[in-house]
């Protein structure tokens, strides 16, 4: 497996420049670039410069993202999301990314009265049409599933995928939204994954509150909190999977450490958990 960093672990007091020199001397060899420090980094440079700078630092770019609200939408919503998809599809080309992480809309916020059927059904259109759109710039859709999500679980994320039944079509696995799901309980539904269908793993881990008080900003560092991570990771292990394993840490605190101290970090905690 290989060690990756998401740029979004420091998104707040860091650059897309910065990170990409740190993770090259921490000794990650890949990272995943997000929308919006992409477009900052685009205010004063250009594509081109992007591309250099990967290549200067031997980096790979595993994964662009992240395109959210995919459900339902009205044609000025799904116009914006397909302008996402294009931007990703620049940033690929530029950085040999192939492909895009794509999110469906927070349960809070989807029609009343809509059927867990309707769901999945207006899903799947939406990856086709995703995939169909992205297939001709070599994108790839990596759908990932969020316990707050109106797709939160491994399972229905994993069936959506065998529904679509299309090589531009796979998952994003990460142990803290599947825990948020359902405390973890269906890790093992990972094991029964057709690895080539898994597209991003990511490792991370819950800060040791309450439960009920959980949401994006209490992750943590592998191994300093309340998942079962070696766990996770065996299930991730047992279906095939060796591709890129990323940390993804969303927690203002941890950024307020400075991207000097959490990448070096990221990289160390990792190792615990990745060969």
């Amino acid at each position: 497996m290989e060690r990756c960093y998401n740029l979004q672990t420091c998104a707040a007091n860091s650059s897309l420049e910065q990170d990409i020199r740190l993770c090259a001397a921490a000794g990650f060899s890949s990272v995943e670039i997000d929308f919006q420090k992409a477009r900052d980094y685009l205010q004063e440079h250009t594509l081109q410069d992007l591309s250099r700078l990967m290549q200067a630092h031997r980096m790979r770019c595993a994964s662009i993202n992240a395109i959210f609200s995919i459900n339902f939408c009205t044609e000025q919503q799904w116009e914006d999301v397909c302008a996402q998809l294009d931007f990703a599809c620049d940033l690929g080309e530029a950085t040999s990314a192939d492909r895009v992480i794509v999110l469906s809309n927070e349960r809070a916020d989807l029609p009343a009265g809509v059927t867990d059927e309707a769901i999945f059904t207006d899903t799947l259109q939406a990856l086709h049409r995703l995939a169909d759109r992205g297939k001709a710039r070599g994108m790839k859709i990596a759908f990932e599933p969020v316990g707050t999500m109106a797709i939160g679980d491994i399972g229905t994320a994993w069936r959506l995928v065998q529904a679509a039944d299309r090589p531009e079509v796979g998952l994003v696995i990460d142990d803290f939204n599947l825990y948020l799901w359902d405390v973890g309980a269906d890790f093992d539904v990972i094991r029964g994954i057709a690895p080539e269908k898994v597209f991003m793993v990511h490792l991370n881990d819950a800060e040791k509150i309450p439960f009920a008080r959980l949401d994006q900003n209490h992750r943590c560092m592998p191994g300093d909190g309340r998942i079962d991570v070696r766990r996770y990771m065996e299930c991730v292990r047992a279906c095939g999977y060796d591709g890129p394993v990323s940390v993804e840490v969303l927690n203002s605190e941890i950024w307020a450490k400075g991207p000097e101290t959490v990448i070096p970090e990221a990289y160390e905690k990792m190792g615990e958990f990745v060969d």
